[in-house]
Formats: C-alpha cells, sequence, structure tokens
C-alpha cells in the first residue's frame, strides 16, 4: 500500500476517532423521569440510587445495564456531583477503550505499510493494551473529578457553618441566616445548595430535612449536625447559636489540618524534583573542573 492510500485511509478513521470521543464526553441534559426523581417526596427520595438503578436497568438493556449498575455501586452519589450517570461513565470507557485501539492500529499500520515494522501478530496484543491503557485514563478522570468535586463540597460546607454562625450572631434568624451564607458564595457547590433548598418548599421538606438529606447523600456529617441544631430551633425553640458556633469552631480547626497536611505532602512530592535538581547542578558545574584535573593529570 502507498504512504498515499495509507493516508487516505488513516484521515478517515481519526476524525472518525475524533467525533465519537467528542460525542460520548458531550455532557447529556437531564430527562424528565430524572427531573421527577429529582422532585420526588421524601419517603420515596429516600433510597436515589436504588430508584435510579431500577430506572436504568428497564430503560438500558443488553450488557450496559449491569456494567452501568456496578459503577453506579463503585461511585455511589459521586456521580451527582460531577452531573453523570453509570451509562455516561461506561460510554466514556468504552470510547476511551475504541479510541486507543483503533489510534494504536492505525499508528502500527501505518508504520506497516511504509515498511518502516514488520507485520507480526505481536502488535495485536500492544493496540489492545493502548485500548485498555485509555479505557483506564478515562476511568481515572472520572474518579479524579468525583474527588475534586467532595473536596469542593466539604470547602461549601465549611464555609456555609462559617457564615451561618457570623449572621448568627448579627442577630438574624435561623432562615436569614441560611440565605445570607448561601448568598454570598458563587462556586457550583454553593449553586447545588441553593438549588436543594429552593427546590425543598415545592417537595414539601424542611429546611433541616433538605439540609440533613444532602449530608447523608454526600457524606456530610456536619451538615446533618447543622440540620439537627435548626431542626431542635425550629421545634422546641432553642438557641442554637453556641452549638452552630462551636460546629464552625470544630470545622475551622479541622480545615487548618487538613491544610497543613497537604502543603507537607506538596513539600514531600518536592523533595525528589530538588534534590535531581541540586544534584544535576553540581555534576554540571564540576565536570569541566574534573575534565580539567583528569587532563593534568594525565599529561
Amino acid at each position: 500500500m502507498s504512504p498515499l492510500a495509507t493516508a487516505a485511509l488513516v484521515a478517515p478513521l481519526a476524525v472518525a476517532a475524533a467525533w465519537c470521543l467528542w460525542r460520548g464526553l458531550r455532557p447529556r441534559r437531564r430527562t424528565i423521569a430524572e427531573v421527577r426523581a429529582i422532585l420526588r417526596p421524601p419517603a420515596v427520595a429516600t433510597a436515589p440510587m436504588g430508584a435510579g438503578r431500577a430506572l436504568l436497568a428497564a430503560t438500558r438493556p443488553g450488557i450496559t445495564a449491569p456494567l452501568a449498575d456496578h459503577v453506579e455501586r463503585r461511585l455511589g452519589t459521586g456521580l451527582a456531583l460531577v452531573g453523570m450517570t453509570g451509562a455516561d461513565v461506561v460510554a466514556r470507557v468504552l470510547v476511551g477503550l475504541g479510541v486507543g485501539t483503533g489510534t494504536a492500529a492505525a499508528a502500527i499500520g501505518s508504520l506497516v505499510a511504509a515498511g518502516t515494522l514488520p507485520l507480526t501478530p505481536v502488535w495485536l496484543p500492544l493496540c489492545l493494551a493502548a485500548g485498555a491503557g485509555a479505557g483506564v485514563v478515562m476511568w481515572s478522570d472520572v474518579r479524579a473529578r468525583i474527588e475534586r468535586r467532595r473536596r469542593e463540597l466539604r470547602r461549601t460546607t465549611n464555609d456555609v457553618v462559617q457564615l451561618i454562625a457570623v449572621g448568627l450572631t448579627t442577630d438574624q434568624s435561623v432562615e436569614e441566616a441560611v440565605h445570607f451564607a448561601l448568598g454570598v458564595g458563587d462556586s457550583d457547590m454553593f449553586d447545588l445548595l441553593r438549588d436543594e433548598l429552593a427546590s425543598a418548599p415545592l417537595r414539601g421538606v424542611t429546611l433541616w430535612e433538605a439540609l440533613d438529606g444532602l449530608g447523608r447523600r454526600h457524606d456530610q456529617r456536619e451538615l446533618c449536625e447543622l440540620a439537627t441544631s435548626i431542626e431542635r430551633q425550629g421545634t422546641h425553640g432553642v438557641s442554637i447559636s453556641d452549638t452552630v458556633t462551636s460546629l464552625a469552631t470544630s470545622m475551622r480547626a479541622k480545615a487548618l489540618d487538613q491544610l497543613e497536611r497537604d502543603a507537607d505532602r506538596a513539600n514531600a512530592n518536592l523533595v525528589a524534583p530538588t534534590v535531581g535538581f541540586v544534584c544535576t547542578t553540581l555534576v554540571f558545574l564540576a565536570f569541566p573542573l574534573a575534565m580539567r584535573i583528569t587532563e593534568a593529570f594525565g599529561g
């Protein structure tokens, strides 16, 4: 096969692979059934993952339904933080497998057609390994995005509790302090909290039930504690200023401890590059002197 014919074959394959990758990574809009599941009453919404898996199993026949269910069990509610479902993750991994395998096959085929590489069966496992590596990269990317969003949610929860404590010190009511805290931030996690509390009256859910449900769903114990304090104030009229202040102080101490650990981890990660840079610099500076000494003794 001539190089021109090889290029004519590889170019459409590369364009098709790029289009499939773009199509697989494009965010999917929520369906009407998913919106109804979000606005479902609390008695049904206590197990959102089970209902979601049943809906996915009913609407995705074939092998993708068990795979999507397994992904949802592995990743849990972290998928909701990144706006994805188990089917989206499966699609990304499958697209990565296909694109990695196709790209490796196209590259090796081009080199074989050009005569640079011999035609042997060894290249088939190599292409499959490249596809598996691409799938692992896609899976790791989803895991990293979920972990990043969870850290953002923890920081947002900390900020909200701190702001509520500040609002309560200015003689605001609990509802006013919560709305004040949520109105300050402009991140996606603040939007998540605002949307959750804004949709609570439509679902017939009180403020503390919405906060408690959000905390349980995303494993934010501080939100559950805040919800318990707000419920005690709303049902028994007990002042919660001291309780929220203590919670804010505890969360602030945990955040500072986490920052110190992150700083120590960053310093530890810089040790090896720093040592390598210093050693390389010393060798570079000492090499001319060592050569001169060697030449002098040799002479």
